[in-house]
């Protein structure tokens, strides 16, 4: 708090402090050598586990000791019963929840819960449906607990035999609507809908479509500079996955939205998304008509290395090809 006096450390207890520190990075290195010996002597014994288990919780990045875990895992799974393993996986699971409410952005603890689960004789799936939109609650942006709910969620369709794509498409707007900054929420929406459409035939595709732009526009007017909004809206502007236009009607629908990027142009004059997407927009209409790229185009690239020099070299080479 800025009313709060800070006290000047002396310089005894920085010395106690280097000291402790130190001594804690002579015992992490001691660990460390002592584990990998114990992979190179093959050494897969519960004592070896709990080593790791040490290591780990110091630090979870340390991707080696992962794959020695399961190595003494897989090891010791090999004497005992699907039940005894069954525990034994319930007990790693608990391990993992401790570190990825501490590290949940850290891939590898993500990625040896994925192992558990396969190596599980009987996997809850529905339980790991359940923890990772709670994780998501604490960190709805958090890509490697979308990654994994894809995983979960695809395993559970295949155990069940229902399809979860209705209530994971409904899962995707409401943190959208929450916050329209969520890569990873608009990026499952494009796996989704094409399988939505599939499922759902009653749908009309060109209707979803146009409501799809409807909210997107609505993210990128709220936050203009979010890269997220403008990539997805890229992909409804390109893809066939939701309905095929014709060239005539690709054409129409970009013009239509240049205008409204456009309009928002004149509110944010130095928006580089603004002027990435007209320029890529309207070379897109050049091509599907056949003709030469509108003259703006060039302007847009212009201003673009002035407000955006890190790319400069990336506009004129684009230029160039206009």
């Amino acid at each position: 708090m800025h009313s709060v006096k800070r006290e000047r450390t002396s310089a005894k207890a920085r010395e106690d402090k280097l000291r402790r520190e130190a001594g804690k990075i002579v015992a992490y290195k001691a660990l460390v050598d002592k584990v990998l010996t114990s992979r190179k002597n093959q050494d897969y014994t519960p004592r070896t586990l709990d080593l790791t288990t040490t290591l780990l919780k110091q630090n979870p990045e340390y991707y080696t000791i992962w794959n020695y875990r399961r190595e003494i895992l897989t090891s010791i799974f090999e004497s005992q019963t699907a039940d005894a393993i069954q525990s034994h996986i319930e007990s790693e699971l608990q391990f993992l929840f401790s570190r990825l409410v501490e590290f949940p952005k850290c891939y590898w603890i993500w990625n040896h819960r994925q192992w558990c689960l396969q190596t599980a004789p009987s996997p809850s799936w529905k339980f790991e449906l359940g923890l990772v939109t709670k994780m998501l609650d604490r960190d709805a942006r958090n890509f490697h607990g979308w990654r994994y709910r894809r995983y979960v969620v695809q395993h559970l369709e295949l155990s069940t035999g229902k399809s979860l794509v209705r209530p994971e498409f409904d899962y995707t707007t409401v943190k959208i609507n929450a916050n329209f900054s969520n890569f990873s929420a608009w990026h499952n929406r494009t796996k989704l809908i094409p399988r939505l459409l599939d499922e759902e035939p009653e749908i009309n595709a060109r209707e979803l479509l146009d409501k799809e732009i409807y909210l997107i526009t609505q993210a990128i007017y709220t936050d203009p500079d979010d890269q997220s909004v403008w990539l997805y809206h890229r992909w409804l502007m390109t893809t066939d996955d939701i309905v095929k236009l014709s060239s005539d009607e690709r054409i129409a629908l970009l013009e239509k939205e240049i205008k409204s990027i456009q309009d928002l142009l004149e509110i944010e004059p130095d928006s580089k998304w603004c002027l990435q997407s007209l320029a890529f927009y309207k070379g897109l209409i050049a091509t599907l008509a056949d003709q030469k790229v509108d003259s703006s185009v060039a302007g847009y690239l212009d201003k673009l290395q002035d407000i955006d020099p890190m790319r400069k070299k990336r506009y004129e080479d684009w230029k160039e090809l206009l």
